[in-house]
């Protein structure tokens, strides 16, 4: 999953339209920090301080222009706030693929944003977006790519849920060693930012017996050490390193359907685990059977591990789903 990727990896979903129907050139997505200069008389060079608010833009170009029902213009024309009270809307992009586990990114808020038509000579008239967010932004992963089901399906059935040790995104935590003692006590070069109770997966320690490698439950002792559970009572153990398996501050899950019909019901839902056996439900998104749709749904406390989708429907048709889920 990690590496390079190319444009046949974008993914642009925009209140429950696929706006890659558009044909779109050119995708962008831009995350900056608002700073403001704070240099002064007597100063040699330019000073900026940021000043605690950042700015998303997403830009889209070179689509084409499209009036028939569920098109482009209909998505976008549709879109302007007209009042302070206007209703936020949900986006979802990525650049990375759609596969189980690929990044994304999700969006949701009053969104300020450019709709620019433009007709050629001797050619098919584009469509041209701006969009600036204001709200929430978040970078998460897809928990289930944007597929057709006319039947009710979990990604754990299939075999396909999200295994948060295995987001590049995470920050990679190196170990110095760990201690022969009981319970054996694991030393990091640079701050661990673990609180007791969260759990691990070590890998890489050599040396260690009892072996240290494995999820394991921390205890802190230190903002460079803490024990994992684990009685090495041979030889203590060098190097490795560690990633969070799970998450303590909640997140957001996000629902976008293209198109349904036929169902008197969909419910979907997120659904966690520690051990990719047991499986609870994290949240659920509204039971909508409208096209297009979509949804923003935050939750609290703990994340486990995994992270599978349930699709529950009622009744006969077809539904075009997508979803993902950011950790707080």
């Amino acid at each position: 999953m990690a590496g390079k990727f190319s444009s046949s990896s974008v993914l642009l979903l925009v209140a429950g339209y696929n706006l890659l129907a558009m044909k779109l050139k050119t995708l962008t997505h831009k995350t900056e920090s608002i700073t403001e200069p704070t240099h002064g008389l007597g100063d040699s060079s330019e000073e900026h301080t940021p000043v605690g608010v950042s700015r998303t833009t997403v830009t889209q170009g070179g689509g084409l222009f499209d009036t028939n029902t569920g098109s482009s213009h209909a998505a976008l024309s549709a879109g302007f706030p007209t009042t302070p009270q206007s209703a936020a809307r949900v986006v979802c992009l990525g650049f990375a693929g759609q596969e189980v586990g690929a990044p994304f990114i999700g969006c949701r808020g009053e969104f300020t944003h450019t709709y620019e038509v433009m007709g050629e000579i001797a050619g098919l008239t584009k469509a041209n977006t701006e969009y600036k967010v204001s709200g929430a932004h978040e970078r998460g992963q897809i928990v289930q790519p944007l597929a057709t089901k006319t039947a009710d399906w979990n990604t754990k059935t299939l075999g396909t849920v999200v295994d948060y040790t295995l987001d590049t995104t995470q920050r990679v935590i190196p170990i110095t060693s760990n201690s022969q003692a009981s319970p054996s006590v694991v030393t990091t070069p640079v701050p661990h930012g673990l609180t007791t109770g969260d759990i691990i997966l070590i890998s890489g320690v050599t040396g260690s017996n009892a072996d240290i490698n494995g999820q394991r439950t921390v205890t802190v002792t230190g903002t460079m050490t803490f024990t994992a559970g684990v009685n090495v009572t041979t030889a203590p153990g060098t190097g490795g390193s560690f990633v969070r398996a799970n998450s303590a501050n909640g997140g957001a899950g996000y629902l976008q359907v293209t198109d349904c019909s036929g169902f008197t019901n969909f419910v979907g839902k997120i659904r966690d685990s520690a051990d990719d056996s047991t499986y609870a439900d994290l949240l659920t998104f509204a039971d909508n059977v409208t096209d297009p749709f979509a949804e923003r749904v935050a939750v609290a406390g703990t994340v486990d591990r995994y992270l599978s989708f349930d699709g529950n429907i009622t009744g006969t048709g077809s539904i075009t789903a997508f979803c993902g889920f950011a950790r707080a």
